[in-house]
């Protein structure tokens, strides 16, 4: 049988544009002293995450 490559569709730019704006936001709003800073923390984390998981799934497989 022949090997068929594993396709990932690329996350739409909705995504990508959430964890943007969501880390900036959290970030300001930390910095400000307007939410607690563990709570700010948290919260840039998942945004970061959002955002390397739509940066990954834009990028060839085959190069990283």
């Amino acid at each position: 049988m022949k090997k068929v490559p594993k396709t990932i569709d690329a996350l739409p730019g909705t995504f990508m544009l959430t964890g943007m704006f969501g880390f900036i936001i959290t970030a300001i709003y930390t910095s400000s002293g307007k939410i607690p800073l563990d709570y700010g923390v948290a919260f840039c984390i998942v945004f970061l995450i959002m955002l390397l998981a739509s940066l990954k799934s834009i990028m060839p497989s085959g190069k990283i």
